[in-house]
């Protein structure tokens, strides 16, 4: 059986997301009821390179980084926000506005996942990276080790 990529059938894209927020709502013992108009659309126009599988992981992702009832823009991956994205979380940050959820997170997690946006953005360039997480060279190759994200 073979199947198009989602970027070929994006009408499948939010149905497979809903599908996966009712599975997760289960499995995390939450109650989320859907994503906000403006998160719909950010995966709607997303390509999903990773297809199902990357769909699947950025809404588990997504409900861990939220709080019931609504996932809103803020917690999908910059990838999908574009540089949006970039200027919502400054904005956020600058009005204090990023609330650590409930559930709370894994620091590292969180950590791992803003070394590899920034690597991502920069086409890995470590220097571009390290600017933007504010970090010296030394301290982000120092982080990627940690990680294990190559060097």
């Amino acid at each position: 059986l073979t199947l198009p990529p989602l970027r070929e059938r994006r009408e499948d894209i939010l149905p497979i997301a809903q599908h996966f927020i009712i599975h997760f709502n289960k499995e995390l013992g939450q109650s989320f009821t859907k994503l906000t108009d403006e998160a719909s659309l950010l995966m709607y126009r997303y390509d999903w390179p990773g297809n199902i599988r990357e769909l699947r992981n950025v809404i588990e992702r997504s409900m861990i980084l939220s709080s019931p009832p609504i996932i809103g823009m803020e917690s999908l991956p910059w990838k999908i926000k574009g540089e949006r994205g970039a200027d919502i979380a400054k904005e956020a940050l600058a009005h204090g506005s990023f609330i650590l959820p409930e559930a709370g997170v894994n620091i590292d997690e969180v950590e791992k996942e803003l070394l590899v946006q920034a690597l991502e953005k920069s086409g890995n360039n470590q220097t571009r990276a390290a600017k933007m997480l504010g970090l010296s060279r030394d301290a982000l190759r120092y982080r990627m080790k940690k990680f294990e994200l190559g060097g």
